[in-house]
């Protein structure tokens, strides 16, 4: 029987998995009245909120990979190292599309309850994104 910790990490590689396919998987795995805290936002949005920001990085990186790289777990709290893939092929904060592959590095802390995301915490190396985007 897996334990609570390691359920929890599997839920969370599911996610990402089916977010790669289609941003609806937040839908799915979140709680309807989830707290996502996202990089540039002063207070925390709801599910359909995350689902705008997801839909933005996705229609400008619409080839966009997530790899965990590392996963710690208490209880049914997740701590996910997470590095992005994906090729700029949209606009992305008023910088139109360039062709460039991008690698970005991402911290997802994500807390669960009855198998749903009730919590999320994203933190993603933006100054290494732009600095991609510019070279």
């Amino acid at each position: 029987m897996q334990s609570v910790p390691d359920k929890n990490k599997a839920l969370i590689r599911a996610f990402l998995s089916e977010l790669d396919k289609n941003v609806t998987a937040i839908d799915t795995f979140f709680s309807s009245n989830c707290r996502a805290h996202i990089p540039g936002s002063p207070s925390p949005t709801d599910r359909n909120g995350f689902k705008q920001f997801v839909g933005m990085l996705y229609g400008a990186f619409p080839d966009l990979t997530h790899e965990i790289e590392l996963q710690l777990a208490e209880g049914y709290t997740v701590a996910s190292l997470v590095v992005a893939r994906g090729t700029h092929k949209g606009d992305f904060q008023d910088i139109p599309a360039t062709g460039k592959k991008v690698t970005i590095t991402d911290i997802i802390i994500t807390r669960l309850e009855h198998d749903k995301i009730i919590e999320l915490w994203a933190q993603f190396d933006v100054f290494g994104l732009f600095a991609q985007l510019n070279e």
